[in-house]
């Protein structure tokens, strides 16, 4: 089995450090790894433009309007396709993974790679790929890094939430900053371990990992308030909290797991109803419009278009 690590950080820093820890345990198992710099692609923004979802919902091949050799996305993604685990490790930049991470991300329907485009590949042994998380901060200024880093994770390969495992460390801002702390080197080590033993072709892909969290399904701590109920930010499974007699969260009583999830059937359905009016009636079709309501489209984005003319970079003549 191979293991692929992708690192969102700087060369040789503490994202680096820890992950290149884990694909050492890894490879001690008896699995083949490799590794890569995110920081050594270049990928270009997804547009919108609508390509990949046409293609997917008239049931053609998927790809992006960018060609495979206009930047590295395929490059990357070749890597990605051939490994039967993952493991992502990146830096807190503004509570959050850094941006190039989620540029990557917002291209993965290009590749037929995102929950809405595994639901429609049952069977597919790809969608059991194991996968583990790797986050690094250096204040507490880190609180969306870990739910977003695992689902950029379990999205880039396409694996529907088979979290194995996920290591956030915090108070290293210092570059290598963690080669001086055994105990996070240990962690990772046994993270890559984890790793290793749910790597196959069958079964379930279980959860090992013992950071506290509140969803079951992507084990995040972010929950919003929706409805009047709690909901997993990152799953959209609601459920009930049961309260103790000091007036805390003693537990949460969810309406079910991944089956009822965003990443599920039932949620491609609820994602398609979400659109509203608009999303396709039939297989082969796109967004119906009325011939009035293409009119006013039309008529409204020449005009917004005609308003205001962008500022734009300057830039010297080669």
């Amino acid at each position: 089995m191979k293991v692929l690590g992708i690192s969102a950080g700087r060369e040789a820093g503490n994202s680096e450090i820890l992950l290149k820890t884990a694909l050492e345990a890894v490879e001690k198992e008896g699995h083949e790894v490799s590794f890569l710099r995110l920081h050594d692609y270049n990928i270009k923004p997804c547009t919108g433009c609508e390509v990949c979802t046409w293609l997917g919902r008239s049931n053609q091949p998927i790809h992006c309007k960018y060609k495979w050799d206009e930047d590295d996305f395929y490059s990357l993604m070749q890597q990605v396709d051939e490994c039967q685990g993952l493991i992502l490790a990146a830096p807190a930049y503004h509570l959050l993974p850094p941006g190039l991470l989620g540029v990557l991300v917002n291209r993965l329907h290009g590749f037929g790679y995102s929950a809405s485009q595994a639901n429609k590949r049952a069977g597919d042994p790809k969608l059991r790929r194991a996968v583990a998380t790797i986050g690094v901060a250096g204040s507490d200024w880190n609180s969306l890094q870990v739910p977003v880093l695992n689902f950029y994770a379990t999205e880039l390969i396409c694996s529907q939430m088979n979290l194995v495992d996920q290591l956030f460390t915090t108070g290293v801002p210092a570059l290598g900053n963690v080669a001086i702390k055994p105990d996070v080197l240990e962690r990772a080590a046994l993270l890559g371990k984890r790793l290793a033993s749910q790597l196959g072709d069958s079964g379930p892909v279980e959860y090992l990992g013992d950071r506290p969290e509140a969803c079951p399904i992507c084990h995040s701590d972010i929950l919003v308030f929706k409805n009047g109920r709690l909901s997993c930010a990152i799953c959209d499974v609601a459920g009930d909290p049961e309260i103790d007699e000091n007036g805390k969260i003693k537990k949460i009583r969810w309406d079910g797991g991944i089956e009822v999830s965003r990443f599920s059937m039932f949620g491609g359905k609820k994602h398609d109803e979400a659109m509203g009016d608009a999303v396709k009636k039939t297989q082969k079709m796109g967004y119906v419009f009325t011939e009035e309501d293409k009119r006013i489209i039309k008529e409204t984005r020449e005009r917004i278009n005609s308003y205001l003319t962008p500022v734009k970079p300057e830039r010297k003549a080669e």
